[in-house]
C-alpha cells in the first residue's frame, strides 16, 4: 500500500510541476470543429401500414373463438386476477344451467306470417310492372 501511494504521490508531483511551465499554447496543436450529436429520430410505426390484401370471410367459428388475451392485454386490465374471476363465473353459469327446471335465455324464433295475402302480393307485383318501361 505504501508503494503505491509512493508512487501515486509521485506522479502528481510531476503532473503539477508540468502543470505550472506550459502556460503558454503549443502552435502545433489544432482545434476541432464543434460537433453536435443527435439522436436517430424514433421510426413511427404505422399499424395499418401493411394490410392483408386477402379478405377472409367469417364462419361459424368466428363468432365463438376468441384468442386469449396476450401478457399486455392482461396488465392493462388489472392482471390475472379479474380474468380468473371472469372464468370462474363461466364455470358456474355452466353447472347453474344443469340444474332442473333452468331455462335458456335465448328463445327459437317464431317466424311470423307475410305481411300481405297471396292476392295484395300479386296486386302489388302487377302495379310495380306497370310501372316499369
Amino acid at each position: 500500500m505504501a508503494a503505491l501511494w509512493v508512487a501515486a504521490s509521485r506522479a502528481v508531483a510531476q503532473e503539477a510541476a508540468g502543470a505550472d511551465d506550459t502556460t503558454e499554447e503549443d502552435p502545433s496543436a489544432t482545434t476541432l470543429d464543434t460537433l453536435t450529436v443527435r439522436p436517430e429520430p424514433e421510426e413511427v410505426v404505422d399499424l395499418y401500414r401493411f394490410r392483408n390484401p386477402i379478405e377472409v370471410e367469417s364462419s361459424a367459428l368466428g363468432g365463438r373463438f376468441r384468442e386469449p388475451p396476450s401478457l399486455e392485454q392482461l396488465g392493462k386490465n388489472g392482471g390475472i386476477v379479474p380474468v380468473l374471476a371472469g372464468m370462474a363465473a363461466q364455470q358456474i353459469q355452466k353447472g347453474a344451467r344443469k340444474i332442473p327446471g333452468w331455462k335458456e335465455p335465448v328463445q327459437a324464433a317464431v317466424a311470423r306470417p307475410p305481411p300481405l295475402s297471396e292476392e295484395q302480393a300479386a296486386r302489388a307485383l302487377r302495379l310495380q310492372e306497370a310501372v316499369e318501361p
